[in-house]
């Protein structure tokens, strides 16, 4: 993905990650926390199963409340997955792993 300083808005955020071939998962982080905490835990532990086939970026601030409010979307932590710059699946609040699994393989992504 390109500087998450250019991205403001969910378009620039889609835009930015259309010629990505491997799935991101995008957290929105407008209001860090502890729940934010628990969600890199899993999502570092789907990087190491997936490796190179996952990608994971952290979009804070401004620019990530705007696209919550976009998506009208008012839980924390948010996750969207996106593969070649559409939203595949939007998590809201804490998930389990084994949720964020299930959307990968249903875009036919496996493990190493």
């Amino acid at each position: 993905m390109e500087n998450t300083n250019s991205i403001s808005n969910l378009g620039d955020l889609l835009k930015s990650l259309k010629a990505q071939s491997t799935p991101f998962f995008v957290s929105l982080c407008a209001r860090c926390g502890n729940d934010n905490q628990l969600m890199d835990n899993v999502l570092q532990k789907l990087q190491e199963t997936y490796g190179q086939k996952l990608n994971y970026q952290k979009l804070i601030g401004e620019a990530a409340q705007l696209i919550k409010d976009e998506l009208k979307i008012s839980k924390n932590p948010v996750l969207l997955l996106i593969s070649n710059g559409e939203i595949k699946a939007v998590f809201g609040g804490i998930i389990a792993q084994y949720h964020l699994e299930q959307a990968l393989k249903e875009l036919g992504i496996s493990t190493n």
